[in-house]
């Protein structure tokens, strides 16, 4: 194909992306000197960090013995009074007593009953579970009172407090499950279980105490570890009532509350019953046991 005259452009022979001009050399950057500034932090000696962590292991230890030790190393510290049932007993009591539910199992009462005619700190009272909250009967009650009685017992009868569950739905189920007869125990109530609301439990189990010495005719017996006496149930309306106490691996009971049983050790062994039980003294005289009996 023909072309135009002068319209014809020479190739460049210089190459694509090479400069005919020569590259200036780049100025040398200088370098930033930076200071490095002084650490103000404090070094801590060696025999100090030494200190400090035998003084948390020491304070570790001694919080771990006292709250979670202790108790167990009295299950080891000798005896000096009397030996019974397997435990060391506390003195100054005379009447001795168990409590029972279902996680016993089956007891034989005639057996229990002959080993404490030949002991010499012979068991005279049982107290036995029979309901819980609003539907549960404990499955051996009926069982353990006739067995009890027919031995020869004083029978206790006690309901296990659910703070959940109406205190009237609670009571109305006691009284249907337990007939109490002359020579029994006052009614008692096992209050144990934490409540979301402690004003709502006192004026709850104030009304639960209520309907229950209305239908008996005699005041109830509250059972209770130390600790909730003093934190829910430390007030004046309480103090109307008598405490049965748990408090294990002590010479005493830790409360000054008005108590007539103390539940000392949960560690017994009595012919007839399979496994541990929990032991019991009544604080008083032979009148003032009366006085707890129905009439």
């Amino acid at each position: 194909m023909a072309t135009r005259a002068g319209s014809v452009k020479k190739k460049s022979t210089a190459r694509k992306g090479v400069s005919t001009a020569k590259k200036k050399k780049a100025a040398p950057r200088r370098k930033k000197t930076v200071k490095r500034r002084k650490s103000s932090s404090f070094v801590t000696p060696g025999w100090l960090h030494w200190f400090l962590t035998v003084l948390m292991l020491a304070l570790v230890s001694l919080g771990a013995f006292h709250f979670f030790l202790r108790p167990y190393f009295y299950r080891w510290k000798p005896c000096f009074g009397e030996k019974e049932y397997s435990v060391c007993l506390p003195s100054g009591y005379r009447y001795y007593g168990i409590d029972v539910s279902h996680h016993q199992g089956k007891i034989d009462w005639t057996r229990v009953a002959a080993s404490s005619e030949i002991s010499e700190y012979p068991l005279k009272f049982v107290i036995m579970k029979a309901t819980e909250g609003g539907t549960f009967k404990d499955p051996n009650f009926d069982f353990n009172i006739e067995a009890a009685r027919e031995a020869g017992f004083v029978c206790g009868v006690y309901h296990f407090y659910n703070p959940a569950t109406s205190p009237s739905v609670q009571a109305g189920f006691y009284r249907r499950n337990v007939s109490l007869a002359v020579g029994d125990l006052v009614p008692v109530v096992d209050v144990e279980v934490h409540p979301h609301s402690t004003r709502k439990l006192q004026a709850d189990l104030l009304e639960f105490l209520r309907l229950i010495e209305s239908y008996y005719g005699v005041k109830p017996i509250i059972y209770t570890s130390v600790k909730y006496r003093r934190r829910y149930l430390d007030t004046p309306d309480f103090d109307r009532y008598r405490f049965w106490i748990a408090h294990y691996y002590v010479d005493e009971p830790g409360t000054a509350s008005q108590w007539c049983f103390w539940q000392f050790t949960d560690r017994a062994r009595v012919d007839g019953i399979q496994g541990f039980t929990d032991l019991n003294v009544f604080k008083g005289s032979d009148s003032e046991f009366e006085n707890l009996l129905m009439k």
